[in-house]
């Protein structure tokens, strides 16, 4: 097992079997059941609409790198700059460098899970850039020093009693603040940054390629406070969430939608950005990011690059019971559950293998998921690949070799059953298999010994 295997697997045992922790987590299944039960009826066929948004997002990968070339001409055209970074390291170093020319002082970011993967925020911070997190979930993350837990709902694994406590010790507000309360204490704290912020850095949820539009979708109004007054606005994007046409919007945005709380299942605002802002009192520039960090391998594997049709609904990991059970910080990505499962086979065999493991098969998550992703079989698929090339798995396979040569002859069988017992399943698997549950013994008598017997067959 490697090094990020065998931290993983330490961290999971402590957060299984955290009582508090599950609690937490059972509250956050029946809520997301609840808000589930009538998205159905919000459509008169929703399979047929599943079905349309899959095929959008597949036209895209077959005609990828013109599409890609059609936006950055388009964004050119409409007053923008685009970049293209290869890597996590190139596109942090592409944003600071930005904020280096640009003299920006104060910058104010969006969510952005993108931001979360390569891990933006803590590298600006070591660069000494004066950067604040505006979407409040996350900011209440910060103030703890982790990464979100949920991708949609970030500080779900705190309870309100701890905010509060935090937000006295930091803030200077009185004791035991309700909900309500510490949403206007977080809008006040951040209500100065907005006004002073000389850049913003988005996220999106698609930019499209014929005209060169970027969409952001939001509940709390922080992206449009945080691009309203800056003179600079950094857009942070993987190349997955490249659509055809704008009129694609009208079946993907309801689909992404589709599991938010707000009875209309919407998010309050859609933001759809052409073009820098340019008047008498200002002159904004626009930078767009293009991001492919291992998206492009991604894009290779037939059958795994389905998974970056995701529009980050947020509806597998509600439902994945692995998740329910060790929550979101277990996961060494930024997307956890079993979107990033899958996408972590990217980033090398070794690297995927401990999260291979982590899907049980129930296919919840492809009941609800809006693509129609095959979730399951994508999962699956990554186990193969993993048991053929990783290295780190040679000595199960050397194990599993050894007692198929033996069990596919029934005399061979019988005669090494004893030796199974005491050396294969006793001490071979003990520590792996055997952690958590009984290893299986032979029977003291194989049937065709017992059948002999019963039989008074000569032995």
């Amino acid at each position: 097992m490697t090094e990020k295997g065998t931290i993983f697997s330490q961290n999971v045992k402590h957060i299984a079997f955290n009582e508090e922790h599950q609690k937490k987590m059972l509250a956050r299944y029946i809520f997301f059941q609840c808000v589930a039960e009538d998205c159905a009826n919000h459509y008169a066929n929703v399979e047929l609409e599943k079905s349309r948004a899959f095929n959008i997002r597949n036209k895209a990968f077959k005609y990828y790198d013109k599409f890609l070339v059609d936006f950055e001409t388009n964004v050119i055209n409409n007053g923008g700059i685009v970049k293209w970074a290869r890597d996590a390291d190139e596109a942090k170093y592409m944003v600071y460098n930005i904020l280096s020319d640009e003299k920006a002082k104060n910058v104010v970011k969006t969510k952005s899970i993108l931001a979360e993967e390569i891990g933006l925020m803590p590298f600006l911070e070591m660069k000494k850039v004066n950067i604040t997190e505006t979407d409040t979930g996350d900011f209440i993350c910060y103030q703890y020093n982790e990464r979100p837990s949920d991708p949609k709902h970030s500080a779900a694994h705190r309870i309100r009693e701890d905010i509060s406590e935090t937000f006295t010790e930091k803030f200077g507000v009185k004791e035991n603040l309700s909900p309500k309360q510490l949403i206007t204490v977080t809008r006040k704290v951040l209500s100065d940054k907005y006004l002073n912020a000389d850049a913003a850095i988005t996220g999106a949820d698609f930019f499209v390629a014929d005209t060169g539009d970027i969409i952001l979708s939001e509940d709390e109004g922080n992206v449009l406070k945080s691009i309203a007054n800056a003179d600079i606005h950094i857009v942070l994007v993987g190349i997955d969430k490249l659509i055809p046409s704008i009129d694609d919007l009208s079946v993907l945005l309801p689909l992404s939608s589709l599991y938010e709380v707000t009875k209309n299942k919407a998010k309050s605002l859609y933001t759809i950005l052409s073009k820098p802002a340019k008047d008498e009192f200002r002159n904004q520039k626009l930078y767009v990011v293009l991001v492919d960090n291992n998206r492009s391998k991604m894009l290779e594997k037939e059958q795994q690059r389905r998974i970056l049709t995701c529009i980050e609904c947020g509806a597998c990991h509600s439902v994945c019971p692995v998740f329910n059970t060790i929550g979101g910080h277990v996961y060494d990505n930024a997307f956890p559950g079993p979107v990033g499962v899958i996408q972590s086979i990217s980033d090398g065999y070794e690297n995927s293998a401990h999260l291979a493991t982590l899907c049980l098969s129930c296919h919840q998550c492809e009941e609800y998921c809006p693509m129609k992703i095959k979730i399951s079989d994508l999962v699956l698929r990554n186990r193969i690949e993993i048991a053929k090339e990783d290295g780190s798995l040679l000595g199960e396979k050397r194990v599993f070799n050894f007692i198929l040569k033996h069990v596919s002859n029934r005399k061979d069988m019988d005669k090494s059953k004893e030796f199974f017992n005491r050396v294969e399943l006793k001490q071979m698997l003990k520590k792996t298999w055997g952690a958590r549950r009984e290893i299986p013994a032979f029977a003291e008598k194989s049937f065709s010994e017992m059948y002999r017997e019963i039989n008074n067959f000569d032995q």
